[in-house]
This record gives structure tokens, C-alpha cells and sequence, in this order.
């Protein structure tokens, strides 16, 4: 037996003869402090997902590590080994250092390399030479058969662990009958970068764009690696509560929109059962229908940041919050450019609404503090002429939840949490990147 199954987003089981491994289980409410929810949403986890071998995490964005749903199938099937790449000497390994501080260290199993009987499990992480890198992909393959999984999770192409893809290949001597990538993104852009009320044609035309670059990521992957079925998946899910009016903008395609460019792409349908068989090449049940989503979709609880912080934090004390997370995120700063970030806060979430009604809402506010992501500068003289100057506007406790740690600007960035206007509207990686260390612990 060689087959994957498909549960939902980034969850697959892949079943060999010798072990049965679950891969990015994410089931909760509370993925990006509580704005995401899964679209068609399952109540009956457990028996969707069935029993297991060992658990296979990817990395530690929540949509693909989420410590209550282990914790449910554990309490259900008993506790399993946990395996996560091996990062080496030289770089954090965030996903360990999360998993143990969740009281699942006993479980951790850090490994490139398992065989059991037949099956071999190769883990290959996404080195970019960055301190921010945290991806990795996984290779199951049956040693007897020649055939493999390919699984490269939320990996975009890096020319590098490509080509360790395909040596790594090469030397087990295996076809990948089944490469499972994505192909659609989950990120902030656009819809937290224009107004969802004044700047609707914008923003549809920069969602589609959006849909059309991964599109691409998944062509140039394809392209590059060899396979003869792909499963694109992950990324799929709702923003759920205030913030789920951003939904129509979020340029996250239906898997379904693949098969347009991809005939060998294989959809499996939803509901946990349906399955793609290595050895006779062919799926169970395949899903043919686009999603039909709802206008808005409530949420049973308020999101994280309104309810674990129990006092409204004044501007005095956001403004030292600030001014100390500054100096400690920019000793790890890779940003070479003059890059400003100018941080607004409101205390009431309807000011939301006020801020999507002013085209250029910087001018009619007071910034808590502006700053330079420059890593040879002193950030918080921004005397000189800009390159780009990102606008932040953030409610007050989201504000100060994670600049003392209790979230992290990169679960909020994927959350839609807070509003950007970016002047001019380019990207740049390691200004965005500032952000993940700008809290004072």
C-alpha cells in the first residue's frame, strides 16, 4: 500500500505498508489569534483524521503546527512521535523551541533521515541563508517500489534546496508519482494594503495579480521538478470575524482554478476519505465543484488580543514598548536600505472602519513612533530621504500583546491584523522581516 490522503489545507496522511504518517495537522479556531477558520469547517476532527504513526510538522506557522489539535488526537490515539527537520549548528530552530515550550519536548524527534522496513523519510530544510528561514519538505518514499511523495509544504522555490530535492532524488533512485505544493498564498497583500470600502477595483485588480504570481511559483516548481501527478493544497482557509469582509481580496485562488493549467493537478475532495494510490496511479474521489463562500462569517469568540489583554494600554506606554523593541530587533536587521515604518494605534476596533473610509489615513494621524529598518543606522534618527515608508495601523492591545510576546507581527501579518499603507507600494523581504523581532523579549 502506497497512498495519500487528503484532510484539509496542508493536512495529508501518507500510508505505506510500514507506517502511517500525518503531516501539518491544523484544526482549531485560533490559527493567527483566532482569524482564521477552516472553509468547509469540520466539527468531527478526530474521526477525520483517524489514527497514526508519528506526526510529520513542517514548520510553525500555526495553519501547520497547532498544539490544541495534537493535543486532541494525542488524548484520542495516544501520544506520537513528533519529527521536524534538522536545521544543524548554525541556525534557530524556531519549530523545536516552540513544540518544547508547549510541553511536547518528550515527543520531538529533530531527524533528516528515518527508515522503517521499506519506507525511507527525508526531510530537507529550506536553507535561504536567512536567520528568518523555518520551511522544509518531506520525501516518503517505498525503497522496493521507486516510488515517492514529494511534499515541499509552503517551500517557494529556492535554487539551492531544489537541486538538493533532485540530488537527494537521484540517490534513492525513486519517481515522484505525487508532488503536493501549493499554489496560492496566505499573506497580508493586498487586502490589508488598500481600503476594502474606497479602493475596491484596486484591490480586486491586485488580488488577481496575486492569484497569477503563484500561479507562476507553481509553473517555475513543476517545471523544475519532475513528477507525474501534482496535489496542490494549503493555504486554504477564511478570515473569520471583524476582519472577514477582507476575504473577497485576499487573491487566494480555488485549487480547482489549477486544473486549468495543470491537467495532471488531482483535487481530492473534502470529508477526510479521499485518496490518491501511488502504485496504480489513480484518485478516489476527486472534488469538481468551486467553493461558494459566505458574505461574512462570525466567529464563536472574540479574537486573542481582545480578550487576553484586560485594560486599555495608554500611547505613553505603547511608545516605551516601542522604542525598546526597536533597539532589540534592529541588532538583527538585514535591511540595507532606509526603510521607515511609522506605527498607529486607535483603542476602539470601529475605528477600523475610519481608517478604510481616508485614502491616505497617515496624514489626518499622530504616529507613536517612525523609525529606520536600516541595519547601519540609528533607527530612530529618520532624518534622511526614505526608499519605502510602510504606514502601520494596529489596535491598541494587538499592539501591545505582541510587542511583549504574548503573539508574533508575523501570525498577524497572516492574519490581516493590522492595516498598511505603503508609500511607494513595494515589497521589500528584509524590512518585512524587521518586524518578526520587534517585541522586547
Amino acid at each position: 500500500m502506497f497512498k495519500v490522503f487528503y484532510k484539509y489545507s496542508a493536512c495529508i496522511k501518507i500510508c505505506t505498508d510500514d507506517i502511517v504518517i500525518l503531516c501539518d495537522p491544523w484544526f482549531s479556531d485560533n490559527a493567527y489569534n483566532g482569524t482564521w477558520i477552516q472553509y468547509p469547517y469540520i466539527t468531527d476532527v478526530v474521526n477525520l483524521i483517524g489514527d497514526f504513526d508519528i506526526v510529520y510538522l513542517s514548520h510553525i506557522h500555526p495553519d501547520h503546527y497547532c498544539y490544541d489539535t495534537l493535543d486532541l488526537l494525542f488524548q484520542t490515539y495516544g501520544e506520537k512521535k513528533i519529527i521536524i527537520a534538522d536545521w544543524g549548528n548554525t541556525q534557530p530552530n524556531y519549530l523545536q523551541k516552540k513544540i518544547s515550550s508547549d510541553g511536547f519536548s518528550h515527543l520531538i524527534d529533530i531527524t533528516n533521515n528515518q527508515i522503517i522496513k521499506d519506507t525511507e523519510i527525508n526531510l530537507i530544510p529550506n536553507h535561504t541563508g536567512s536567520i528568518n528561514d523555518i520551511d522544509s519538505a518531506l520525501i516518503v518514499s517505498s525503497r522496493s517500489k521507486g516510488k515517492a511523495v514529494l511534499n515541499i509544504n509552503d517551500c517557494i522555490y529556492n535554487k539551492s534546496h531544489f537541486d538538493h530535492i533532485l540530488n537527494l532524488q537521484k540517490k534513492l533512485k525513486t519517481e515522484f508519482v505525487l508532488f503536493c505544493l501549493g499554489y496560492t498564498g496566505a499573506g497580508p497583500y493586498p487586502q490589508t494594503y488598500y481600503s476594502p470600502k474606497n479602493e475596491r477595483d484596486i484591490l480586486i485588480n491586485k488580488s488577481n495579480a496575486k492569484k497569477k504570481t503563484f500561479f507562476d511559483r507553481y509553473k517555475k516548481a513543476i517545471a523544475q521538478i519532475p513528477s507525474t501527478k501534482r496535489l496542490p493544497f494549503a493555504g486554504k482557509y477564511l478570515l473569520q470575524g471583524d476582519l472577514s469582509v477582507l476575504n473577497p481580496y485576499r487573491g487566494v485562488a480555488d485549487a480547482l482554478e489549477v486544473k486549468d493549467f495543470d491537467p495532471d493537478a488531482i483535487i481530492l475532495d473534502d470529508g477526510g476519505d479521499a485518496f490518491f494510490d501511488l502504485e496504480n496511479v489513480c484518485s478516489s474521489r476527486e472534488r469538481k465543484e468551486f467553493y461558494k463562500y459566505p458574505e461574512t462569517i462570525k466567529s464563536n469568540k472574540d479574537y486573542f488580543w481582545r480578550t487576553a489583554i484586560s485594560f486599555s494600554p495608554s500611547d505613553s506606554l505603547l511608545k516605551r514598548l516601542l522604542v525598546q523593541s526597536v533597539k532589540r530587533a534592529h541588532a538583527k536587521s538585514e535591511c540595507i536600505s532606509n526603510c521607515f515604518y511609522s506605527i498607529y494605534s486607535y483603542s476602539d476596533p470601529s475605528e477600523l472602519q475610519d481608517i478604510w473610509l481616508v485614502n491616505k489615513p497617515y496624514n489626518e494621524r499622530t504616529p507613536l513612533i517612525t523609525f529606520n529598518c536600516r541595519k547601519d543606522c540609528n533607527p530612530l534618527d529618520v532624518v534622511e530621504k526614505c526608499t519605502i515608508h510602510s504606514h502601520l495601523f494596529i489596535e491598541s492591545k494587538a499592539l501591545f500583546a505582541v510587542l511583549t510576546g504574548l503573539t508574533h507581527w508575523n501570525n498577524y501579518e497572516v492574519g490581516s491584523v493590522f492595516q498598511v499603507r505603503r508609500v511607494p507600494d513595494c515589497f521589500d523581504q528584509t524590512m518585512q522581516s524587521y518586524l518578526n523581532f520587534l517585541s522586547v523579549i
